[in-house]
């Protein structure tokens, strides 16, 4: 499908040759701009190919053998989600072929997509999709940002080795160098090679994978209350609780810690460059325990709002795990709507339904991770941070206030 290294025509790719990047929506330049930004970043990748008619997207090989067939469907939640119980059940769908390839957009270096094609092969039966369920991608903070910091990391480790071999007597890297050098370097290479203009002017995951699909791709995410999410992930990651310890007081500790430490960043860099690049902006943040890590996994709105600009609700759905486990009726026929003939209303209609409520999935997730119960003032701060955030996702994709977590389980709260 690709060579090893670029390829000099991409028209053989069946790629437009004098116009790659496509005009799309009511301001096409914009698009224009971040596609000439992805087409740098990854010099084999194909942009804007003529895929078949085929179920899946399938794109012709460069030796004419037989299409390559890239995933239509892709679950795109995130850790302690719930994704598997709320929408493991279009595993089960006769005609619907599971795949495990390595997440979109995760490839290593510059001629990572080559192997990322390879690795769905082969091809899938006629009529059969592919699903491919990634749950990194949702989101794309330092910590799983794939080739979102590629630039930031090339700027970064020559400056860094170069600078550690000038280093003078008494000279330290990390004390004189990292941060008055390296890092800022870094991070103009990054704004330089992303953009900085904001939504649908920035290379992000959600434009790299427009530049390659197209519209030939849907995206479900299926998101629960950030509150929740929080407090599972809290205990099922035992570094938490050794640092901040393991009871209710603990938890608050680290609740009023780590949102203290990003409203600081929001502050200063605003909510979407914060949930991006945290602890590559400044020391400070770079200092804070785990880098805010699960308070950004929790922010869904700064990346939902890209994935939509890119997409559109044509090619992106978001529901609720809360919907999806109480209301599965009803869920799954949004789903199968939105996935346009790859699944049949029967077809979900049949498959199974989840086992337990969302309550006691919640509960369980606690119990089994030896869980304390959150305080109900822990609970109360976590709400007001998440709260704006949530608002401007319900307003984004159209949601009843109500729907937007404006209060947490509370199976778990004591006072």
């Amino acid at each position: 499908f690709f060579a090893e290294r670029p390829p000099p025509p991409r028209a053989c790719l069946q790629v437009n040759a004098v116009m790659p990047c496509p005009k799309l929506g009511p301001a096409p330049t914009k698009f224009d701009e971040v596609c000439s930004r992805v087409a740098a970043m990854e010099p084999i990748m194909p942009i804007n190919p003529s895929y078949t008619a085929a179920a899946n997207p399938c794109v012709a090989s460069l030796i004419g053998v037989q299409p390559h067939c890239l995933p239509l469907i892709y679950v795109i939640s995130g850790w302690h989600m719930f994704s598997d119980e709320s929408l493991g059940w279009l595993k089960t769908i006769d005609g619907v072929e599971t795949r495990s390839g390595p997440c979109f957009d995760d490839w290593p270096d510059d001629s990572g997509a080559a192997r990322w094609v390879r690795a769905w092969e082969p091809m899938p039966q006629e009529g059969r999709v592919i699903l491919a369920h990634c749950n990194k991608l949702l989101s794309w903070y330092p910590a799983f940002a794939g080739r979102y910091t590629s630039a930031w990391g090339k700027s970064y480790a020559p400056c860094k080795e170069r600078s550690i071999a000038a280093l003078k007597p008494g000279e330290d890297y990390y004390r004189d160098r990292m941060w008055q050098v390296c890092r800022p370097q870094a991070l103009a290479a990054h704004d330089a090679a992303m953009g900085t203009g904001g939504v649908g002017l920035e290379a992000t995951p959600p434009f790299v994978m427009r530049a390659l699909y197209g519209e030939r791709v849907r995206l479900v995410a299926a998101l629960r209350s950030p509150v929740d999410r929080l407090e599972t992930s809290f205990w099922v990651h035992a570094h938490y609780p050794r640092r901040y310890g393991a009871s209710a007081e603990g938890l608050h500790a680290y609740v009023t810690e780590q949102t203290a430490a990003f409203s600081e960043c929001v502050g200063e860099h605003g909510a979407r460059r914060c949930a991006f690049l945290f602890e590559l902006l400044d020391r400070r943040y770079s200092d804070v325990f785990f880098h805010c890590d699960q308070i950004i996994r929790g922010l869904y709105q700064p990346f939902v709002e890209d994935w939509h600009a890119a997409f559109g609700s044509k090619a992106l759905l978001v529901l609720r795990v809360e919907d999806l486990i109480e209301r599965p009726a009803e869920a799954r026929r949004s789903l199968v709507a939105f996935l346009g003939g790859a699944v049949s209303a029967a077809a979900a209609d049949a498959a199974p339904l989840p086992p337990r409520s969302y309550a006691a999935l919640h509960a369980e997730s606690l119990q089994a991770a030896k869980a304390v119960p959150m305080r109900n003032d822990t609970r109360r701060a976590a709400e007001a941070f998440y709260r704006p955030f949530n608002l401007a996702l319900a307003s984004l994709l159209g949601w009843p206030v109500r729907e937007a977590w404006q209060h947490s389980s509370a199976a778990s709260a004591r006072v």
